[in-house]
């Protein structure tokens, strides 16, 4: 439930972590992953997101709402900049009032995760340029063969693999022009993340220097699993069994 908008806060914010990846690249269970081990990130938007941030600045102040987020090619870094004196300085003044509303006492390390992001990191280093960034990573050809068997805002279903991989790969490019030049970055690969989660949550959360004790180990083993990886091999049959799998699992949630 929200909490009474605080007025009187007393005390330094750090910036956040952006958690960075293209839709249907990991950066969900690896958002719920740190949100369990004590990265603060608000939930109300599904999909470990915020709706200040996912929903209301970054899909539509920014992107214009609508299918606009799948818009290939993506928007220029001098389009994403020019509204740093509006939306950002928005962001800027409002986010910590938005979070702390949700729980978060104002001063503990948080979270950002949302696909937009990658589009728009440009704009986020600018607003907060102590972010640490964390970057997903999984087979493009995956993450297109994903996106092609679901629906998805403003879409619906596209079976178009070589759109969806082109603009995964603009993606990428976006956050690794601006991510490895920033001075705090980090990459996972999202198959090593399932085959090895206790090891790569270690770095990571090395990384976010936040501690790794034996209860986050069985977090990252209880939440990744193997079974989505290859998508791009995956017959007809075996996506309409994971569709039904996943239905299952967040009627479950």
């Amino acid at each position: 439930m929200r909490k009474p908008i605080p007025t009187h806060f007393q005390g330094e914010s750090p910036d956040p972590v952006l958690v960075m990846g293209m839709h249907n690249s990991g950066s969900t269970a690896l958002s719920r992953c740190l949100h369990a081990c004590g990265l603060f990130m608000v939930n109300n938007a599904t999909q470990c997101e915020s709706h200040f941030f996912s929903n209301y600045v970054n899909d539509e102040l920014l992107m214009g709402g609508g299918a606009n987020w799948a818009n290939y090619p993506i928007m220029s870094v001098d389009e994403v900049m020019s509204y740093r004196e509006t939306v950002g300085t928005f962001m800027l003044q409002q986010w910590r009032i938005d979070l702390m509303q949700w729980g978060y006492d104002g001063t503990s390390p948080w979270g950002i995760k949302d696909a937009r992001t990658c589009v728009l990191l440009p704009l986020y280093l600018d607003v907060f340029p102590n972010s640490k960034v964390l970057f997903i990573r999984r087979d493009p050809d995956d993450i297109a063969a994903s996106l092609c068997h679901r629906e998805k805002p403003g879409v619906g279903v596209l079976k178009d693999h070589q759109y969806w991989k082109k603009l995964t790969l603009a993606h990428f490019e976006r956050v690794e022009t601006f991510g490895r030049a920033h001075r705090w970055f980090h990459e996972v690969g999202y198959d090593e993340l399932c085959r090895q989660p206790a090891e790569v949550g270690r770095r990571v959360h090395d990384f976010l220097q936040l501690p790794f004790t034996a209860e986050h180990e069985q977090v990252y083993c209880r939440t990744m699993h193997r079974d989505r990886l290859a998508t791009k091999t995956w017959t007809a049959f075996k996506w309409r069994v994971m569709a039904v799998k996943k239905g299952l699992q967040v009627m479950l949630e």
